[in-house]
């Protein structure tokens, strides 16, 4: 039978899902059901069949006939194409179909105008490894176990010359002091940079230090930051009623008690991080994590191998990072 790779279509999802979750359970044997469970839960079927239609992702299978033995899941952001993940059933190993299939992802990044491909590679997983260095990718940094919870490499292939001008991400967070404003800004700025992002921070502070407005405004971009300021983000979140006007966004993700209609730009989403807090974590505490999770997912960060454990140095250590994985992973 002749290996053929395709679009995948809606009614080969289930299966296709069930192969990524194959893959999940052999990278990470030695970790726990929990663990593994939340890098299952960043493509579940009904998620998956949504994007089919999406212009920024990509998702390919490999076939024998009606078996599935392969597929890529990738997507497209900002001119780069991230390869999320990808796998080979083992009896259908060393037969070159891993190959065919990274080549013709690559030429559908390229279709899409990229000018950059990235993915992050096991150390242990010598396989995969030699197949991006075959195919010129690089290694741009080692992040260790630390960060991420597992010792990753991240890779990147050019594919062809850098826009002349590429237009850096504007985000601003508003809430009131004490809602862990700043917390979340400075972790969102560290996964960026960490990620090879050039990253900008302001937090503005409120005349009243308590109970006052708390506003962070963060910038970042794949090339240098020339101003740190601006007028208009692109995305907002809002974890507590403001006044009419003081965010200033293209679109707002808000906390659902919080909405308002002094709030004059389109709200992309209501969530209610208040609720989820208490419900899950039994204390408003975490709404600033939960909503963190929430907005990683939406500008599209592949964090299903982030450990945000290094992140927070407190007696809630282990509750944060749940709840910055159940903001991830919420669906309304």
């Amino acid at each position: 039978m002749k290996y053929e790779i395709k679009r995948l279509e809606e009614y080969e999802v289930k299966e296709a899902v069930e192969l990524f979750e194959a893959i999940i359970d052999e990278l990470h044997a030695n970790r726990s059901n929990i663990e593994r469970s939340h890098y299952k839960a960043t493509h579940p079927v009904k998620k998956v069949k949504e994007q089919l239609n999406d212009r920024e992702s990509i998702y390919l299978i490999g076939k024998l006939g009606k078996e599935i033995v392969s597929f890529m899941f990738a997507g497209v952001s900002d001119g780069i194409g991230n390869i999320h993940w990808f796998g080979i059933k083992q009896e259908y190993r060393k037969k070159g179909y891993a190959k065919k299939l990274m080549d013709e992802t690559i030429k559908q990044f390229t279709r899409k105008s990229c000018h950059k491909t990235r993915v992050f590679a096991y150390p242990e997983e010598k396989g995969a490894y030699k197949l991006y260095k075959s195919f010129d990718f690089e290694d741009k940094s080692f992040i260790d176990e630390e960060f991420f919870g597992i010792d990753i490499i991240l890779m990147e292939k050019t594919l062809a010359p850098v826009p002349v001008k590429k237009i850096a991400k504007k985000i601003v967070l508003a809430g009131e002091a004490g809602q862990g404003i700043k917390l979340m800004a400075h972790t969102l700025g560290n996964i960026l940079a960490k990620m090879g992002k050039e990253v900008s921070l302001n937090i503005i502070y409120g005349a009243a230090v308590r109970g006052g407005e708390i506003t962070a405004e963060l910038i970042y971009s794949d090339e240098k930051i020339g101003t740190p300021f601006f007028d208009k983000a692109d995305l907002g979140v809002c974890l507590s009623k403001s006044k009419k006007g003081q965010i200033n966004a293209k679109e707002l993700i808000v906390e659902e008690t919080a909405y308002t209609s002094d709030l004059l730009y389109p709200v992309a989403e209501k969530v209610p991080f208040a609720k989820i807090a208490m419900d899950e974590f039994h204390s408003p505490v975490f709404v600033n994590m939960i909503a963190l999770g929430r907005l990683l997912n939406i500008i599209g960060i592949k964090i299903e191998k982030v450990d945000f454990e290094s992140e927070f140095r407190s007696k809630f250590l282990e509750e944060n990072t749940r709840a910055v994985k159940f903001g991830y992973t919420f669906q309304d």
